[in-house]
């Protein structure tokens, strides 16, 4: 069920204590208690943000884990939030990219109670499997729980974090392996990426600046099936991308290449690739990977920059 949209100002309230802000010689009123600040995780320095998140959907929850507000930024207002809160203890969770809720391929579900607890962000449906699905939004995840007191304004900087894997491929064939005819309309499928993301956060680790922590959202233990339209270029070569959720050390990525219907590269486990690869897949910033897949007669070849070559072995069919 998705959660209901509400208000940013708490309904009830009438008038709250007044804050100062000091913007100069003379400290002014201030109309709001806390302010929020959201930031890329991968700099401190500069807040790029917007680079990467055109707009965010924010969902605030109280101390007892009940929803309070969901709120939509855009634009410029993507860096910051600010509002009254009564006195009390708070957990806001932040979705960049999420797309409009009417076409997203996304879904927030969670059950009548709707608590922080048992809230998810589905890229699942009811048709999946044996069904492929679209590509993901490129999404970004943080979160921050905050104590909120009458007598004092709150000032906190959040960090968003990739919530989401992003892999491009080339298929190249060599030649003992020849490509296929011109033509054709070719499909990139990939099962076994994650389907869910809980609301809390599953890793905490520290930017790269060492001057903040950025979270990764709850892994869910389910599946789902990706596939994205492929092309072949001007080199015979076969490129396309698919934008999943985040992959662990324990996904196992089956890739597979389609023309016109019918597989031509059969599943390829990409666990043996990524579980070689000099990074924590359950806890690294950024999941963006440019991969090759080169196709010899009796062989299979997946490679990326500055890493070492997987072969997978085995013939095609």
């Amino acid at each position: 069920m998705m959660i209901e949209k509400a208000c940013i100002m708490i309904c009830g309230i009438l008038a709250l204590a007044q804050y100062s802000c000091s913007f100069g010689d003379e400290p002014a009123l201030c109309p709001f208690n806390v302010r929020l600040e959201y930031w890329y995780a991968g700099s401190s320095a500069e807040n790029i943000l917007p680079v990467y998140v055109d707009h965010i959907r924010q969902y605030l929850f109280d101390g007892e884990g009940k929803p309070v507000a969901t709120t939509t930024l855009r634009g410029d207002s993507v860096t910051g939030w600010s509002a009254d809160l009564p006195t009390g203890r708070y957990t806001i969770v932040l979705w960049g990219n999420p797309g409009e809720e009417e076409k997203s391929s996304v879904q927030v579900v969670a059950d009548e109670e709707r608590t922080l607890g048992n809230t998810v962000l589905s890229a699942g449906r009811d048709s999946v499997p044996p069904c492929f699905r679209e590509n993901t939004e490129r999404l970004y995840y943080g979160i921050a729980t905050f104590e909120v007191d009458n007598k004092t304004a709150l000032r906190q900087r959040i960090y968003l974090s990739h919530a989401h894997a992003a892999l491009s491929v080339t298929v190249h064939w060599m030649e003992d392996a020849p490509p296929p005819p011109a033509g054709g309309t070719y499909r990139m499928r990939l099962k076994g990426t994650p389907a869910t993301y809980g609301f809390v956060s599953g890793y905490e680790s520290d930017i790269p600046s060492g001057n903040g922590l950025f979270h990764i959202p709850r892994i869910g233990g389910t599946a789902t099936y990706h596939e994205a339209r492929a092309a072949m270029n001007y080199d015979g070569e076969v490129t396309g991308q698919l934008v999943t959720f985040r992959y662990t050390s324990h996904t196992h990525q089956l890739w597979s290449l389609w023309r016109n219907g019918e597989q031509i590269i059969r599943d390829l486990d990409l666990n043996s690739f990524f579980s070689k690869l000099p990074m924590n897949m359950d806890t690294n910033i950024e999941q963006e990977f440019d991969i090759l897949v080169t196709v010899y007669k009796n062989k299979i070849v997946v490679s990326l920059a500055s890493a070492s070559d997987w072969d997978e072995g085995g013939t095609l069919g």
